[in-house]
């Protein structure tokens, strides 16, 4: 941490000039003492820094003295400091670190102390969801960058945890989800917010010759979409419903829409979706009501019927003591 302030009470001198101690104290939130302790670190390393009291002294560098650091273009500089720090690099445990680096970067390039702020939000996650919990993250992170094996212990979907040790190779966030790519030792894809624990080895990782993150995300997230179990449901919609399945069910329903049959006289149009298995298509499905109708699979047109009887019967006149409103509810 002092190694830290120490170059950044340099390149504050280097770029505003003279400054007084209580000046540079405010900067670094630190007392006047401590400025004064490492005005005479720097001076010892060979830094040439000047301190003189009085009116119109104050602290500074020799004249022409630039302090070895390689500068930045202002396209540079104004391209690191307009995201400022995303939360994930937070979630990384690198919060910290990228802040200092962006307060160097600032003083380098000599920026105004108004771009203090970023410009520019990511907000990862996508609508109507919550930012996963990741505790195991930092963890994961520590090993990746050290190049060590992780001993993890791992929840399957619907199972036990399982503990394992991994080499880890990557960390991928998927629209705000966490994913660890991992040599176990073929390589694969853990889901960061099912590791319940994660515990640094110090044995070194066995990282594949040649392994590229991108590519290999790349390729897995084609295979994972390819692969998935599909149940093709032919329906018609409504023009109602054509105009919000992509808000309903992702831009992959535009495919289905490109391919759909022309409108009829009334305007609803025939196409196929697919879908992971018949109970999430009556669930997606049935919040359309009268909007679409099944045309096939006929098991899920029976669905979504006795789905919409047991609607009708939960809302019946007197059930769980409230009354039916008298409403005419449009089925087509």
């Amino acid at each position: 941490m002092r190694a830290d302030r120490l170059v950044a009470l340099v390149l504050l001198l280097q770029a505003r000039g003279r400054m007084t101690a209580a000046s540079l104290a405010g900067e670094l939130e630190v007392s006047i003492r401590t400025v004064y302790r490492d005005l005479e670190a720097l001076g010892a390393a060979g830094v040439p820094v000047t301190a003189e009291s009085g009116p119109g002294g104050g602290c500074g560098l020799v004249a022409d003295y630039r302090f070895p650091l390689r500068g930045l273009r202002a396209e540079e500089a104004e391209a690191l400091l307009t995201v400022g720090v995303p939360a994930v690099l937070s979630e990384l445990g690198l919060g910290d670190a990228m802040e200092a680096a962006l307060r160097r970067v600032r003083l380098v390039a000599g920026m105004p102390d108004r771009r203090r702020e970023p410009l520019v939000h990511l907000d990862m996650p996508g609508w109507f969801r919550s930012a996963e919990r990741v505790p195991a993250l930092p963890t994961l992170a520590e090993a990746l960058h050290r190049g060590t094996i992780v001993e993890i212990s791992h929840r399957a979907e619907g199972g036990e945890s399982r503990r394992r040790r991994v080499s880890p190779l990557g960390l991928v966030n998927k629209a705000g989800t966490w994913y660890l790519v991992a040599a176990v030792p073929r390589v694969v894809c853990f889901r960061v917010a099912r590791i319940v624990s994660a515990r640094v080895l110090p044995a070194s990782g066995d990282r594949p010759q040649g392994f590229d993150l991108v590519d290999f995300w790349r390729r897995w997230s084609e295979e994972f979409t390819a692969t998935r179990a599909r149940l093709p449901v032919r329906l018609r919609a409504s023009p109602e419903a054509v105009e919000v399945l992509p808000e309903i069910l992702g831009d992959g329903v535009r495919e289905a829409l490109d391919s759909a049959s022309p409108p009829d006289t009334r305007g609803w149009r025939t196409l196929t979706l697919h879908f992971e298995h018949e109970p999430a298509a009556a669930t997606r499905l049935a919040g359309l009501g009268g909007a679409v109708e099944v045309l096939d699979p006929p098991s899920l047109r029976a669905r979504l019927e006795a789905t919409a009887r047991a609607i009708l019967d939960r809302y019946r006149p007197g059930r769980e003591g409230v009354p039916r409103p008298r409403v005419a509810v449009p089925l087509d």
